[in-house]
C-alpha cells in the first residue's frame, strides 16, 4: 500500500494545443506539489511524452475526449488513484458530461473526488445541448407546425437536453469532496441546476499562479525579436479559430488604425500554435502594413508566451487565457466575448468585453485601444489590487484542497 496520495488530474482536454490549459495543468501540478510534496501524480492528455518531460509527472491517455479512448482503462485509472481532481477550464458548460462521468467513476469506486477552479458559462454548449441543422430538427419543426405552434417540439427537445446534463452536474457535484469555482458567476449558473447541490468555494483560476519565463533563455523568431524591441507602442493579439470574429473586415480596419493611426505595432499571439497560429498569419497578410507586424509561430511553454506578454503595452484576445496572463503582468486588456466567461474575467476590473465574435464595433475598440495606451499606470494599479483579491480567494480554496489531499485517504487501495 503506498503511504502517499495518488493523484489523477484530467477531464480538460489536455495535451491538445491550447496553452491556456496547459497552464491550468503546470499551475495545478505546482499547487498539488505545494500542499503536498510526496503526492504521486498522474496525469491525462494527449501529449504524454512532452507532459512528462516538462512536468516531471506519469501520464495516461487522454480520457472522455474524442477519438474513441478505453473505457476500461479509464475505469481501472480512476479506480488505481485516491484522488480524482477535474481542473480547470469551463467544462461545466463546454463538455459537462465527460467530466461528470469521470467523477462519477471515481465516486464508485470510493475514491476522493474535487472539483477545482472550474468555470462555467450561462449557456451549455450549443453544439451538444441545441439541436443543429438536419434531419432531427426538422422532423420535430414539422411536429411543431401540426400542432399549429402550441407545442415547440425544438424547444422542448433543448430544454429536456439541458435540464437531463444540469442534474447530472449536480448530482456529481453534490457527492464531490470539494467543489471550487473560479468566479461567483460560475457558482450563480451552478445553483441552477437541480438540487442537491453542494457547499460551493469561489477560488480562482489557477492559470494566475503562473511565473514568466526569464527573458534572457528565450529564443524567439527573428522578426518578433525585432518588433518587441522596435521604440514605440506594441499591441498584442489573439483570435481564436475555434470561433472567428465574424467580423474580419472591421477587423482589418482595426489593424490597420493600431498600425496608422496609432501607430504602434502588432503582435499577434496564437494560443493555439496551429489553428489560431494560421488563422493570423492570414489576417498579417492582409493588413495594409504586414511589415508592422508578426506573428509568434511555434510551440512555446505558458511561461515563455506570459514573458512576451509582459513586454506589450496593450492585449485584444478573445481567448480567456490570454487576457489572464495579461493581467498577471498588468498589461492593459480588452476583450472579445465567446460565451460569459470573458465578461466574468473583466468585471472585477470595471470592464466589459468590447463586444463578441459574433459582433462587435472594432471602431469603439480601436478607441479603447488608444485610451489604454494612455493610461497604463491607471490600468496597472486597478489590475494589482484585483490580482491580490483573486490570490487571496485562491490561497484560501487550497487550504480546502490541502484537507482533502489528507492521508491516509478513505477508500484508499
Amino acid at each position: 500500500m503506498p503511504d502517499h496520495p495518488r493523484v489523477l488530474i484530467g477531464g480538460v482536454p489536455f495535451g491538445r494545443n491550447n496553452v491556456g490549459d496547459e497552464a491550468i495543468l503546470e499551475c495545478v501540478v505546482a499547487i498539488v506539489r505545494e500542499l503536498c510534496p510526496d503526492a504521486l501524480l498522474s496525469v491525462s492528455t494527449d501529449d504524454g511524452p512532452a507532459t512528462a518531460a516538462r512536468l516531471g509527472v506519469r501520464t495516461v491517455p487522454l480520457f472522455g475526449f474524442e477519438p474513441p479512448y478505453s473505457r476500461e482503462e479509464m475505469r481501472r485509472e480512476l479506480a488505481g488513484h485516491d484522488v480524482f481532481l477535474w481542473a480547470g477550464a469551463t467544462g461545466l458548460s463546454d463538455y459537462p458530461a465527460i467530466p461528470t462521468t469521470m467523477l462519477g467513476i471515481a465516486q464508485a469506486a470510493g475514491r476522493r473526488t474535487v472539483v477545482w477552479n472550474v468555470g462555467m458559462n450561462h449557456e451549455l454548449n450549443p453544439v451538444f445541448y441545441r439541436l443543429l441543422p438536419g434531419r432531427r430538427r426538422s422532423a420535430l419543426r414539422l411536429l411543431s407546425k401540426l400542432t399549429l405552434g402550441v407545442f415547440d417540439a425544438v424547444a422542448w427537445t433543448e430544454h429536456r437536453r439541458q435540464a437531463q446534463a444540469r442534474r447530472m452536474i449536480a448530482e456529481r457535484l453534490a457527492a464531490a469532496d470539494l467543489v471550487v469555482v473560479r468566479d461567483p458567476e460560475s457558482k450563480a449558473e451552478i445553483a441552477k441546476c437541480a438540487p442537491p447541490l453542494p457547499e460551493i468555494v469561489v477560488g480562482a483560476d489557477s492559470a494566475l499562479q503562473l511565473q514568466p519565463t526569464a527573458w534572457e533563455s528565450l529564443r524567439l523568431p527573428d522578426a518578433v525579436a525585432a518588433l518587441l524591441a522596435a521604440p514605440g507602442p506594441k499591441v498584442g493579439v489573439c483570435i481564436s479559430a475555434q470561433r472567428e470574429v465574424r467580423n474580419r473586415r472591421g477587423l482589418l480596419e482595426f489593424l490597420n488604425g493600431v498600425t496608422g493611426e496609432l501607430g504602434a505595432r502588432v503582435l499577434f499571439i496564437p494560443m493555439n500554435p496551429v489553428t489560431d497560429a494560421a488563422l493570423m498569419a492570414g489576417l498579417r497578410q492582409e493588413m495594409a502594413q504586414p511589415g508592422r507586424a508578426a506573428v509568434l509561430e511555434g510551440r512555446y511553454d505558458p511561461g515563455a508566451i506570459l514573458a512576451v506578454a509582459g513586454r506589450l503595452n496593450v492585449i485584444l484576445s478573445s481567448r480567456l487565457h490570454l487576457l489572464i496572463f495579461a493581467s498577471i503582468v498588468h498589461v492593459p486588456v480588452i476583450g472579445i466575448s465567446r460565451g460569459s466567461k470573458v465578461d466574468n474575467f473583466l468585471a472585477p476590473f470595471g470592464l466589459r468585453a468590447a463586444g463578441s465574435v459574433d459582433e462587435c464595433d472594432f471602431t469603439a475598440v480601436l478607441a479603447e485601444t488608444a485610451r489604454l495606451l494612455a493610461s497604463q499606470d491607471a490600468f496597472a494599479a486597478i489590475s494589482r489590487r484585483v490580482r491580490a483579491e483573486l490570490l487571496a480567494r485562491l490561497a484560501a480554496a487550497k487550504e480546502r484542497l490541502r484537507t482533502v489531499l489528507a492521508f491516509p485517504l478513505n477508500g484508499a487501495a
